[in-house]
């Protein structure tokens, strides 16, 4: 990309670039490179500069299909992702093509109502600075929504499309280097079609393309892989999808921590179940939320039988629940005996240990252990 001060007297103040009759961007003056952003060695294409319409309006001109008006408007791209409205002339610079020069206008000039652009450039501003990535897709080659379902999906992943207004917290998110613009790397390079991502946009087509939540595994600037959760909308006219947006979370970590706690949840139930004493969870109330399989042998009870009941429907000590709690408050040390009534009728005498879990909800965990029972003193001692 060439960045030169054009010969053309009077234009020095403007923003100016040069497009072949492709439609493409041969060079930029410094002025337009200056409020752009623009590297020196930087190459750009139309929709760099431009709004996705003027860029097409600008290669229907380079290629003779729509001829120019002596001023019309365009929409011109800033550093904050925000769209500036411009008025613009051709002029026919020889050997380097046609030269687009702009200025800014105001907003009365364009027709437009001052309340729109102040509207547009708040939601810009917000997106820009938000935190969490917001990204949008915009089809060069919109998808007809009227073909199958399958179809839909392979014209997703292969029509022309293109990053559309990405902010800088998607840029972080996929580790794209400081000085690259996220908007003009191929969408294929983070959005790969694989079979996860094509399920993904299935699940969008079914859900009438408004769909959150949803999982879908991306590659990062570097290539590797990344899960992530997508809220989409989308933008269909007349028929044809035109534009898919929304928001990206890194579930990966989150994923991982679940993943976690679950084999810690599995390795705790093996050793609750291998515990030969029996193991209650009872809530603040008295109620058994579990119970592990030595309570149930050791009462002769099942699970449908001890959970979900009050504890005290067992116990025939009273006040059971109280005393449970009260042993909990005292601390680890503090014990308390139990009656307990098994399913044949028995009774025994157990020995309680109450601990209080941690959380916001108030629940206990009880460990029984059978209390022995005194053996009775031989009878010569007694008359003795």
């Amino acid at each position: 990309m060439k960045r030169i001060t054009p010969d053309l007297a009077g234009y020095e103040s403007f923003l100016v670039d040069w497009i072949d009759e492709t439609g493409s961007v041969v060079a930029i003056n410094d002025f337009e490179a200056r409020e752009l952003g623009i590297a020196i060695h930087e190459k750009v294409g139309l929709e760099r500069i431009y709004s996705s319409s003027s860029a097409q309006a600008l290669r229907a001109i380079a290629s003779g299909e729509q001829d120019a008006d002596p001023v019309f408007p365009v929409w011109v791209n800033s550093q904050n992702y925000s769209e500036i409205p411009m008025v613009a002339t051709i002029v026919r610079d020889g050997v380097r093509g046609l030269a687009v020069v702009k200025q800014p206008l105001p907003a009365e000039v364009l027709g437009i109502g001052p309340e729109l652009v102040e509207r547009v450039e708040i939601l810009s501003q917000m997106i820009g600075a938000a935190t969490e990535a917001c990204w949008c897709i915009e089809f060069l080659e919109p998808v007809d929504t009227s073909l199958s379902e399958e179809e839909i999906v392979e014209r997703v992943f292969t029509n022309e499309s293109r990053w559309r207004a990405c902010n800088e917290a998607m840029a972080r998110l996929y580790r794209v280097p400081e000085g690259l613009d996220f908007n003009m790397q191929p969408v294929s390079r983070y959005f790969p079609n694989t079979e996860v991502n094509r399920q993904m946009v299935r699940d969008l087509v079914r859900a009438n393309y408004r769909l959150d939540h949803a999982a879908a595994v991306d590659r990062r600037h570097d290539g590797s892989e990344m899960l992530v959760e997508n809220d989409f909308r989308a933008a269909i006219q007349n028929g044809l999808l035109v534009r898919l947006w929304g928001t990206t979370r890194d579930i990966g970590p989150s994923r991982i921590r679940e993943q976690q706690l679950s084999d810690r949840a599995d390795s705790m139930l093996d050793i609750l179940s291998a515990t030969p004493d029996p193991i209650l969870v009872i809530s603040e109330e008295g109620i058994v939320l579990a119970a592990n399989p030595a309570a149930e042998t050791a009462w002769g009870r099942t699970g449908e039988q001890i959970l979900g009941r009050p504890i005290q429907v067992f116990v025939e000590t009273r006040h059971a629940t109280e005393k449970l709690r009260q042993a909990a408050f005292d601390g680890e040390d503090q014990e308390c005996d139990l009656g307990i009534v098994s399913a044949d009728d028995s009774r025994s005498t157990w020995r309680f240990r109450s601990a209080r879990m941690e959380g916001e909800i108030r629940r206990y965990v009880l460990t029984a252990r059978r209390k022995a029972r005194r053996r009775a003193r031989p009878a010569a001692e007694e008359v003795a």
